[in-house]
């Protein structure tokens, strides 16, 4: 039986999408949102996107069907046929240049099948690279999409992981503070009170291992329940 995600947010799906990726390509280059140049529809003459591209493994990854999900009326006959047209041209012209496509459906049932299809992308990298270095970052995307996908079972569990992409995303842009001694890494536990830089002070109320990571999960006082990776909060989330 079908497993209806319609309640689920778009955005929620791709930003969940997102995280996800970040952590398993998190070992080689990635670049988000680009069009290059050699990716131009042969119909239109323009260029089209890529959500993600991974040079050193000759990869990408491409979000259908979010227009479908967010239009508010149905497509029209030839708009369908423009998109059949984008997305072939996107694949082929893909394929030309040596980068294996992965097509991520946002209106599937369950995460199952996607990462069904990461792995097997995954395996296939494996076998066309030769590049020593390469391979056991391979392995390792490998390993972290198994682990990934044992935690995401449906699109219930994609919140935790967009809250975390925005949480990336804000790390990026933070201003760098001051240097402080390094005490080395913080050791969170249940109960600890801590304050976090922008979201203010607040208390753990969990922790859970994920991979080489820690999820850190604090109750903070004006800015309500957040979940962080111990990773990426390092400078910024400190014990009271």
């Amino acid at each position: 039986m079908a497993i209806d995600n319609d309640n689920v947010p778009t955005w929620l799906i791709i930003n969940g999408w997102r995280e996800i990726f970040a952590r398993i390509f998190a070992e080689v280059e990635t670049k988000i949102n680009v069009s290059p140049e050699w990716l131009v529809n042969p119909a239109t003459r323009r260029r089209l996107k890529l959500d993600m591209l991974y040079p050193e493994m000759g990869m990408a990854v491409r979000f259908e069907g979010a227009e479908v999900k967010q239009r508010r009326r149905r497509a029209s006959l030839e708009e369908e046929a423009q998109q059949r047209t984008r997305d072939h041209a996107r694949v082929e012209l893909c394929r030309a240049h040596e980068i294996d496509l992965i097509l991520v459906d946002l209106s599937a049932d369950s995460p199952k099948t996607i990462f069904q299809e990461i792995d097997m992308r995954l395996s296939r990298a494996g076998q066309r690279i030769k590049t020593t270095d390469l391979l056991p970052k391979i392995s390792q995307a490998r390993a972290t999409a198994s682990a990934l996908a044992r935690q995401v079972q449906s699109y219930g569990n994609f919140k935790l992981y967009a809250d975390l992409w925005e949480d990336r995303q804000y790390q990026m842009t933070a201003p760098t503070p001051a240097p402080t001694p390094a005490n080395g890494s913080i050791s969170f536990t249940i109960g600890m009170e801590v304050e976090h830089i922008t979201f203010g002070p607040g208390v753990v109320t969990a922790t859970t291992p994920s991979g080489s990571d820690t999820l850190v999960t604090v109750d903070f006082i004006t800015a309500g329940q957040k979940t962080l990776a111990a990773s990426l909060v390092a400078d910024k989330l400190h014990p009271r």
